[in-house]
């Protein structure tokens, strides 16, 4: 018996080992990459059976046992994974698809390279391809909606307008607030009042606006102290790292681009006419107590007035013509790689007499003459001429104001027809188009930027670097005002405005690769650099028996030295620590050095094994960081008292007087930012859908404020170190591939939410610190540049009276300054941008939007445009919104000729009050681009690699309750003017709507 029962034992035992084998397969094959290359060391492995698996050969090649409906799961850095389910098939060939959302790309970082899965900081990149997605005045403002984090704000329409750009919030108030610009590790000139405080025609200079965006191969942005802190005291506001194109192996390739377009104004301005302005001065004539006909401005008669009706905007605007042309190649062999690219821009915009025109050239080549030694030049050459307007007198910011609709362009006088021009202008505002005709303004940039790089590797691991550029600036700011203008002139006066910049910079780093074993590597970079920067300026005046010539001269220097160290832990755990050492010629003797550290760390937590049962989430990132960083950009000499001599003859004992203005100050130091930032990255679905959620701590301490000094003291101003600001912030990124083969759709969000607030100015009142021209003020417990105004109530229904606000809310006919109070926010709730692209075969489709929630918006010009007293500015078409008689619920008061009296009883002609303040929200789609690739068989016929025709078009709709258009950036008078007031317009010219045909060759 028992025998039998170890019989049918063994025979079962038997049966179903014969089962089990029958079903297991020896299953091998080759992973390769996109082109066809094998790849050693993929990871090969049953799912869910970790312990069961192999590695793929030198060559690619694999073999394992697996059963009929096991899950092969193929990995490898910087691939997406690949899942085959085992058939009957003994053979199984993978191509393993490259996947950037996979961190496996490599980011420009200061003074090298990293690859993103080991970066521990926050760093933004942007490619060539969204930089030159549409055409900008300068490559910056491409860089809108793009990163989470990164406030853009386009200066306007202006050819060739700068850009405000905020990383993070603001820090400053008196220093710079604008991000460092490092081209090629070249920190470049960047200075926006080279030209002088404002001034510039309503635009102030730009100096970016030479770099060519078709060279650019990428744009990284250092965000956080880990990120920024190699660049310690130059780190505080963001870095921002342009890396240009190199060439490559291979056979000489080129490519050919151009851009034929044309451009209008995205926002036309609603004025009135003559009939309209007329009526509306006849109402406040009556209103006033008065019968009969009001008399019109500079003695027009209604007749004539009548007859005139110039459209003031319709003559200082046009359509604009923009074309581009762009001619780049590149060929490389082993040793020798060459990029070379040439381009010429010519942008008109809609303001007629301003357009830029800007050709450049840049050679990068890079030689390798040994396997330890390579050399490598960058240069660029570029000419931007500017041909400007005077917004305010001679273009659309006087067709928006004193250029009353009443009055014509040109008069007969004895028989001749002359410019017609008011008498109570003497400035030439009531006819833009008379001083248009009489003004030549060029501004006239020659620019060169060098790079000369040596790498050597005298050893295995051990690298040294050295690194040298000149930037240099010839600026020439010319004004002519021809013969005639003026009636006592019969010459023409001309004003030269020259600068001749020269900025030296170099670096040597070392850095050592210390490997420890295949999973502990340290990294470690050491570094010392110096640069100076020397600006001669030159002032000209000139009339046909006088020259007035004058010269100054102004420098900076820093040196600097640095560290880095990063160390990697089983390619999931990341530490990296910076450290770095500044001292500035603009600091006083007691505080010329600064010291920045930062520390951080980032954990790959879905390579734990713990996650191998997670399938959904395919990545999951970690990072923390803890750093200070600086800021050093604010006028040179500042730490030293200044002295005037005595004006209108005034002498003492047969000299002239000497009085001081401002103190000195040796203890002047650097502003200091400590930043905290914590993030997580993830992926989802094999990282069809990647995200980054990230929140930073700001605190900014020492901030450098120049104070408005009490007129007793003798004193107009002193530059201190007084303030604290504090910055935190939400940042999101997603980008999702919602649809695969084909037909592919992908889109990209983000998003940020930045709250600024002034913790400190040292007990100083708010008027102490202004910005400028405009009623924003730093004060304790508000953001940097909070609007101080008087709030409007409202419209008394009976007699039609503005109502304001006293400070305690009580309403009052009284408009005081004294009940000045912070309303609303510079600062948005949220900005960001949406991306969606499509394609499908040959055609593809981008569609992007960018947006503002949230803050405010101050019109400056509306307190003459919508005034309760008419004057002879003309008004906006929003003026039929006023009080016209008892009983009306009103936006606007009623119309006067009679000046607003003031709590003192004096006149007040322009009041600043909430009346103004709108919401700054809007949506905008920034671009669209519809492409089509010409098939390669058609294109190969005729020995080309590839044909692209496009259609693009810019800033197409825009959605806000705004009155203009929302995207404002004015003529800063200072840096701490544009710090306090990027949320203030006055007669700022809206931005341009483009339509353009792109073709792009490459053979």
């Amino acid at each position: 018996m028992k025998n039998k029962f170890l019989l049918i034992f063994f025979l079962l035992y038997a049966s179903l080992a014969s089962i089990a084998l029958s079903q297991e397969v020896q299953v091998s094959g080759k992973v390769v990459d996109d082109t066809g290359e094998g790849l050693p060391g993929v990871n090969v492995i049953i799912k869910n059976q970790q312990r069961k698996g192999t590695v793929t050969d030198l060559d690619g090649n694999y073999s394992l046992s697996a059963q009929k409906g096991d899950v092969l799961v193929f990995s490898f850095v910087g691939f997406s994974n690949t899942e085959i389910t085992v058939g009957n098939q003994s053979t199984i060939d993978v191509e393993m698809i490259m996947d950037i959302a996979s961190l496996s790309e490599v980011v420009v970082v200061g003074y090298g390279t990293q690859v993103k899965r080991e970066i521990t900081g926050s760093i933004s990149k942007v490619d060539s391809e969204d930089i030159n997605e549409f055409p900008t005045p300068s490559f910056e403002a491409a860089l809108q909606g793009r990163a989470a984090g990164v406030q853009v704000v386009q200066g306007s329409g202006l050819a060739g307008s700068g850009s405000v750009i905020r990383v993070r919030g603001i820090s400053s108030v008196s220093a710079g607030g604008d991000p460092l610009y490092v081209i090629d590790g070249v920190p470049v000139t960047q200075d926006q009042f080279i030209l002088g405080n404002g001034g510039a025609g309503a635009m102030n200079y730009n100096p970016l606006s030479t770099i060519n965006p078709n060279d650019i191969e990428s744009v990284e942005i250092l965000k956080d102290a880990s990120a920024a802190g190699i660049y310690g005291s130059r780190g505080a506001n963001g870095v921002v790292l342009v890396t240009t194109k190199k060439g490559k192996s291979g056979k000489p390739t080129f490519n050919f681009s151009s851009n034929v377009g044309i451009a209008e104004m995205a926002f036309k301005p609603d004025m009135l006419s003559a009939s309209e302005y007329i009526q509306l001065r006849q109402e406040a004539w009556e209103n006033d107590g008065n019968t009969g006909r009001v008399e019109l401005p500079d003695g027009i008669s209604w007749e004539d007035a009548l007859a005139n009706n110039t459209d003031w905007v319709d003559a200082t605007t046009q359509t604009g013509v923009n074309q581009e042309y762009n001619l780049s190649g590149n060929w490389g062999t082993r040793k020798f790689k060459t990029y070379i690219g040439l381009s010429y821009t010519d942008n008109e915009s809609f303001l007629i007499g301003n357009a830029f025109e800007r050709m450049s050239g840049r050679a990068n080549l890079e030689y390798k003459p040994l396997e330890n030694l390579s050399f490598s030049l960058n240069q660029s050459v570029a000419q931007g001429i500017n041909n400007r307007v005077n917004l305010f007198e001679g273009s659309l910011g006087a067709a928006l104001s004193e250029a009353n609709p009443i009055y014509p362009i040109f008069t007969t006088i004895d028989g001749e027809q002359e410019y017609y021009n008011p008498i109570d202008d003497a400035n030439g505002w009531g006819n833009p188009v008379f001083v248009r005709d009489f003004l030549d303004w060029t501004t006239t940039e020659k620019r060169s930027l060098t790079n000369l790089n040596i790498a050597f590797e005298p050893i295995n691991n051990l690298k040294i670097n050295f690194s040298g550029g000149f930037d240099y600036l010839d600026l020439n700011d010319q004004r002519i005002v021809n013969e005639g203008f003026n009636p006592n002139n019969d010459f023409d006066v001309s004003n030269n405005n020259i600068n001749y910049i020269r900025n030296f910079t170099y670096n040597l780093t070392a850095g050592y690769d210390f490997k420890f074993s295949e999973k502990s590597k340290l990294n470690v970079l050491i570094g010392n650099e110096f640069q100076k920067s020397i600006t001669d300026n030159r002032t000209r005046n000139s009339t046909d028996t006088t020259i007035f010539t004058a010269q100054n001269t102004s420098n900076w220097a820093f040196l600097s030295y640095f560290t880095r160290a990063s160390y990697s832990l089983n390619d999931k755990y990341f530490f990296q620590g910076t450290a770095r050492l500044d001292a500035s010629s603009r600091f006083g003797e007691n505080n010329r050095f600064g010291f920045f550290p930062s520390l951080s760390g980032a954990w790959i937590i879905s390579e734990e094994d713990f996650m191998s049962d997670v399938t959904f989430l395919s990545f999951l990132k970690l990072k923390a960081s803890w750093g200070l960083t600086g800021n050093s950009t604010f006028p040179d000499f500042q730490r030293f008292g200044n002295f005037q001599i005595g004006q209108g003859g005034q002498v003492y004992n047969g000299e002239p007087t000497v009085f001081p203005t401002r103190l000195a100050n040796p203890d002047l130091r650097w502003e200091k930012t400590r930043t905290i930032d914590f993030a997580i990255e993830t992926g989802f679905a094999n990282d069809r859908i990647t995200t980054e959620i990230a929140y930073y701590n700001k605190v900014t301490t020492d901030v450098i404020i120049n104070v408005g000094t009490q007129p007793g003291t003798g004193f107009n101003n002193f530059w201190d170190n007084i303030g604290r600001i504090d910055n935190s912030g939400v940042e999101l990124s997603l980008t999702s591939r919602n649809l695969v083969g084909d037909f592919t759709w992908t889109t990209t969000i983000n998003a940020a939410r930045n709250e600024n607030e002034v913790k400190d100015i040292g007990g100083y009142s708010p008027d102490a610190v202004g910005g400028g021209f405009n009623d924003t003020r730093v004060v304790p417990g508000q953001p940097v540049g909070a609007n101080f105004l008087v709030r409007f109530s409202r419209v008394d229904p009976d007699t039609g009276k503005p109502i304001w606000l006293d400070k305690d809310g009580n309403e009052t006919f009284n408009f005081d300054l004294s009940n000045r109070v912070v309303v609303g926010s510079v600062i948005p709730d949220l900005v960001g941008g949406i991306s969606n692209k499509f394609a499908y075969k040959n055609f593809d489709l981008n569609v992007f939007f960018t947006y503002t929630v949230g803050g405010n918006i101050y019109d400056g010009s509306a307190k003459r445009q919508l005034p309760s007293e008419v004057t002879s500015w003309n008004f906006r078409g929003d003026i039929v919104n006023r009080w016209q008689q008892p009983g009306d619920i009103a936006q606007l008061p009623k119309l006067t000729l009679e000046p607003i009296q003031g709590a003192d009883g004096g006149d007040v002609w322009q009041y600043n009050s909430t009346l103004f303040l709108y919401d700054a929200s809007y949506l905008r789609l920034r671009s669209l681009s519809l492409g089509y690739n010409l098939p390669s068989s058609l294109v190969q016929r005729y020995n080309l690699n590839n044909v692209r025709i496009s259609f693009t078009g810019s800033n197409l709709l825009t959605f806000t309750k705004y009155p203009g258009d929302p995207e404002i950036a004015r003529d800063f008078q200072n840096a701490q003017d544009r710090n306090l007031s990027p949320n203030v317009s006055f007669l700022t010219p809206p931005q341009q709507r483009a339509y353009m045909l792109g073709l792009n060759i490459g053979f």
